[in-house]
């Protein structure tokens, strides 16, 4: 006899817009960037429906019945799970693999002071794009060249230093994905300013 007690869970059939916006953030692929299976693909709770785990995009992902099954019977922890998930997030959001790489650097080397030529910044360009990086200061040195046709100055070269880092957004957003915590994570990515 089933259980029909108010404790009791019932799984609902996830919308398809749902579905089908879990899978196309797969690539429809499973979510577990060393599988690639795309024969069959199931969607698995991040938080557990007995949990009381919902059916919104932010709660699922694609894997196949092998990594699923894989996850279930404990294999693959959940910080693995939370990772794959942040990680198509972010490629979705159009974050690079160096773009991610920059980010937890930026994270890793917030007490640290790093300088970066002109040249170097530009690696950040997309992060300070997008609000989630600064140039917090510049150093300039050299010399401003004046010419004329009277008369001639050795030309001097300036040169420029430039300390980057996160802004608050680019540091809840890291930590929020650090932490597997998908709503923080959206969160910060919705927030708009530095």
């Amino acid at each position: 006899m089933p259980d029909l007690s108010p404790s009791a869970k019932r799984r609902r059939r996830v919308p398809l817009s749902v579905r089908d916006e879990v899978l196309r953030e797969a690539g429809y692929m499973c979510g577990n960037p060393r599988c690639r299976h795309i024969l069959t693909l199931e969607l698995h709770h991040m938080v557990w429906v007995k949990d009381d785990g919902g059916n919104q995009a932010t709660n699922l992902l694609a894997l196949c019945p092998n990594c699923h099954a894989l996850h279930t019977q404990g294999y693959i922890p959940d910080t693995a799970i939370r990772h794959w998930k942040g990680t198509l997030h972010a490629l979705n959001y159009a974050f690079s693999k160096e773009s991610m790489d920059l980010l937890l650097f930026l994270h890793q080397m917030q007490a640290a002071t790093v300088w970066y030529t002109g040249d170097g910044v530009l690696r950040f360009a997309a992060l300070i794009a997008a609000g989630l990086a600064r140039v917090a200061e510049t150093q300039v040195a050299g010399g401003v060249v004046y010419a004329s046709k009277t008369s001639r100055s050795r030309a001097s070269t300036a040169s420029s230093a430039h300390r980057v880092g996160l802004t608050e957004k680019g540091l809840a957003l890291v930590d929020a994905w650090l932490a597997g915590d998908e709503e923080a994570y959206l969160r910060a990515l919705q927030t708009t300013g530095s």
